[in-house]
């Protein structure tokens, strides 16, 4: 019985770190909450612009540069930078059939999108907003290019069909 308590004692660090995270379904609070950052962005771009976010993904693309082009959304407006990423991950669900699931962490809680069958996480909540922030010019098209070929090359590298 000592032997085994010793080994399990042995083990039990490497055990914790081997799974530093965990996921939740996103609860009712939070589909609210996406819902409203993408309507609070689709008020501005009717407003502004004449146009909607509408789930197509040229046009949301588009309407999301243009905000940012034009100035209409600035770079210390992170909520609404961060509804933009949300934007970006609904087409990203859509298009390469992922979903969105709460991602907790020593480092807190994240709204991310998981590929399926791979315990691997994407987090467009975030993708222009730390780059516009930071002072970057943000081409919304590259960054939704690139987070395509992010998610192709994990679900093609353990063999996703």
């Amino acid at each position: 019985m000592r032997a085994m308590l010793a080994i399990v004692l042995a083990l039990l660090p490497a055990l914790l770190a081997a799974e530093t995270f965990r996921t939740e379904a996103p609860s009712e609070f939070d589909r609210r909450f996406m819902e409203n950052q993408i309507q609070s962005l689709d008020d501005i771009a009717s407003l502004n612009l004449g146009r909607r976010i509408n789930g197509n993904k040229q046009n949301d693309l588009e309407v999301m540069q243009t905000l940012l082009d034009r100035g209409l959304i600035k770079r210390d407006e992170t909520a609404k930078l961060q509804g933009m990423g949300i934007v970006l991950g609904e087409l990203l669900r859509k298009e390469k059939g992922l979903f969105w699931t709460i991602y907790i962490d020593k480092l807190g809680r994240s709204r991310a999108l998981e590929i399926p069958g791979k315990r691997e996480f994407v987090f467009p909540v975030t993708m222009i907003s730390r780059r516009y922030e930071a002072g970057v010019d943000v081409n919304v098209r590259k960054v939704y290019d690139n987070a395509v070929q992010i998610v192709e090359e994990i679900q093609d590298k353990r063999g996703w069909q």
